[in-house]
């Protein structure tokens, strides 16, 4: 997925403005219709003590709409770091000492929580996910279609004709998942990227200017890489900033630069009327750096989080726009004071928040995610959790301590050989006075496939690479890249399944030198590049292998293009690939088993047993290879390579690696795994052949 940002146009419409600018914004508030018409809002807020103003207490849910990842995983971020998220609110809005919001601002007297109850007054985390994976727009007007899936695009902060490049339309999304009473509650949406941008540059927010009376319109939209201060982060957006910038705007602030519609926006006639209408917020332009030498203003407030400037340089709210917030929340989210929504609803409850299973598997073995919580006041210990599962029942016993609206994640491995109904059930060492949200249940797809591991050591300028899996319809499957720079020590790991087809692995490098780190005689070959490499694993043998100084240097593009075949592999125990001796050996040793706890070993059938069934699956496929080959064609910008997809019957006679080259005609020096075999056949003709080496 690529970034095509579209440049924001200036309207009016029915007196509800809609401002942008020509280069794309951090924030997309301003293209937005705002919550009320702005001459609405020219009325000064009355001025307030803060030194003994009433502490205002907002419930927050999060909507996190992934893409089916694990929690804790990509666009599914862990509970912790959406924790994380309102304690950064917190220090922020309340100025807390020793903290990033400790800064030349204001306490605003206005807080935040997690919300501790649902408006049917059930116990909740606050955290609602949802799987956003399959999640499809169509719009028709007159003939005229647009059709987007938020997979791929994510969401569009607006227009319906945008849908087919800028993603779902959020208003839509918004009323399709359902949002929390917005009077009582302020709902944050965390999603994958914002008009197409990939989770990348561009709008990271966006918020109505107060509140709005559209159904599901009010709340905050934001990436989920700039939500929180821990978890999966932009260094660039690691403050939660962001949260705090379109929180304000939510509560009524505009930027500090306004619409940036004046002639001369250094200075101001009147302040109540003109700029952000605050008047202790000095008359500024948008301003992106800390240092005030590069603000077109010389008096602006480059330390106000309603402006763009670094997260770094960003700490303050003034007497005027505090004022402002509170005055919006008494006026317009006065449901805010009267929601119960961040009290428990009983003293002692625990239970199972949330649970995921990465689907489709193309292994029996798989990991289930189980987020745990205390939703009362109350500390909860010793937690067992049980997993059952046709016949299969395995216990779970974890030593640890929740303390109220604690919430905790763990994933666990389970082996269920075809897809099931995963039940889960928690009980703690204590009685809970609430039992409902002890359950939790999610679905296991087991589709016979080929896994596919995609293993990356970049140079020091590991921001530069970025890469993409497509299918035979350009589909990207998987994708990563944009590495934090320096990354040279570490290795990424990206892991999927494939399903009997062909694909084409595209890596680009935007420097035009692959991952090269040092071409000292700008000659084109690299003479450095930090033991960088790039390997693809199917089914853990090894397809393909970039890390000769010779090669690193791809230029700014490769591919890489293979198909995979499924192999049944029933009589597989051990997941060698090869159905042989172990398997045999290890049915015989567990005829009779029967499955109490944990899964027979050699119960093929998953029948909850090993019997004579299972050991005549392993006799009828005795001998058979279950591994997908791929034969390939590597093709780089600079110096094309061609790969054979087949070897011909002029290839010298002896054995070849699943690359095409040639090796040790010597077995017995040969690493174990998969062969090639260029011979003679008993017609004279030369003939192929795939063998495996134990």
């Amino acid at each position: 997925m690529f970034s095509k940002i579209k440049n924001m146009m200036t309207l009016a419409l029915l007196g509800w403005g809609v401002v942008g600018y020509g280069q794309v914004p951090q924030c997309g508030t301003d293209a937005l219709v705002m919550g009320m018409p702005r001459q609405e809002r020219m009325m000064p807020p009355p001025e307030v003590d803060l030194d003994t103003a009433e502490v205002i207490v907002i419930p927050v849910v999060f909507h996190v709409v992934h893409l089916g990842e694990l929690i804790g995983e990509g666009t599914n971020i862990s509970d912790e770091q959406i924790q994380s998220a309102v304690v950064a609110l917190n220090e922020d809005f309340r100025k807390m000492e020793g903290t990033n919001g400790d800064g030349l601002g204001v306490d605003t007297k206005i807080e935040f929580c997690l919300a501790s109850r649902t408006p049917d007054n059930q116990p909740t985390t606050g955290i609602v996910r949802h799987d956003g994976s399959n999640i499809v727009f169509n719009y028709d007007f007159g003939g005229q279609t647009s059709t987007s899936t938020y997979l791929e695009h994510g969401v569009s902060d607006g227009s319906i004709w945008d849908v087919g490049t800028l993603g779902v339309p959020i208003t839509w999304l918004k009323q399709t998942l359902g949002c929390w009473d917005t009077e009582e509650y302020l709902n944050i949406w965390v999603v994958s990227e914002i008009n197409n941008n990939n989770g990348g540059n561009g709008i990271q927010g966006f918020s109505y200017v107060g509140y709005n009376p559209t159904f599901c319109a009010n709340g905050i939209v934001q990436l989920y890489n700039v939500t929180g201060t821990i978890g999966t982060l932009k260094s660039t957006h690691n403050m939660n900033r962001t949260t705090t910038h379109e929180v304000g705007h939510a509560l009524g602030l505009f930027h500090t630069f306004g619409f940036g519609l004046d002639n001369t926006p250094c200075e101001e006639t009147n302040c109540e009327t003109q700029g952000d209408l605050v008047c202790d917020t000095p008359p500024t332009s948008a301003n992106t750096g800390c240092s005030i030498a590069f603000s077109e203003c010389p008096d602006a407030q480059l330390e106000n989080y309603m402006d763009y400037t670094s997260q770094t340089c960003r700490n303050t709210f003034t007497q005027g726009q505090a004022e402002r917030m509170r005055d919006e929340i008494w006026n317009s989210w006065n449901g805010f004071t009267q929601s119960l929504g961040c009290l428990p609803v009983v003293d002692l409850d625990g239970g199972i928040s949330a649970m995921s299973i990465g689907n489709p598997n193309c292994e029996t073995t798989f990991d289930v995610s189980v987020t745990i919580a205390n939703y009362g006041v109350q500390d909860l210990t010793n937690p067992t959790i049980t997993f059952s599962f046709g016949s299969n029942i395995q216990n779970f016993d974890l030593e640890l301590t929740l303390v109220a609206g604690q919430t905790y994640t763990q994933s666990f491995e389970l082996t269920s050989l075809s897809s099931a109904t995963i039940d889960a059930n928690i009980t703690f060492q204590e009685d809970e006075d609430y039992l409902a949200n002890n359950t939790e249940s999610a679905e296991y797809i087991y589709e016979q496939g080929n896994r596919l591991r995609v293993e990356i050591s970049p140079d020091v300028w590991s921001n530069e690479i970025d890469w993409e899996l497509l299918d035979e319809s350009g589909e990207v499957i998987a994708y990563g890249g944009n590495y934090p720079i320096s990354s040279q020590d570490s290795t990424f790991v990206e892991e999927v399944c494939l399903y009997g087809a062909c694909y084409t692995f595209v890596m680009t490098d935007s420097a035009g030198d692959g991952m090269c780190q040092w071409d000292f005689n700008g000659d084109g070959i690299c003479d450095s590049s930090s033991d960088a490499f790039v390997k693809i694993y199917l089914n853990n043998e090894i397809i393909y292998d970039l890390s000769s100084l010779e090669e690193i240097d791809f230029g700014s593009m490769l591919t890489f293009e293979f198909c995979d075949q499924i192999v049944d592999c029933q009589g597989d125990v051990d997941g060698d690939n090869l159905v042989g001796v172990n398997d045999l050996l290890a049915v015989l040793a567990n005829i009779g088993c029967i499955s109490t706890s944990e899964p027979c070993e050699g119960d093929l059938d998953g029948n909850g047993t090993t019997d004579n069934t299972d050991l005549q699956a392993v006799l009828g496929n005795y001998g058979n290879f279950c591994s997908a080959i791929a034969l390939s064609e590597i093709v780089n910008e600079k110096e094309p390579i061609l790969m054979p997809k087949a070897l011909d019957y002029e290839a010298p006679i002896g054995l070849y690696d699943i690359m095409g080259r040639k090796v040790s005609n010597d077995k017995s020096v040969l690493r174990r795994g998969i062969y090639i075999e260029v011979y003679v056949d008993d017609a004279g003709n030369v003939a192929t052949r795939k063998i495996f080496l134990q």
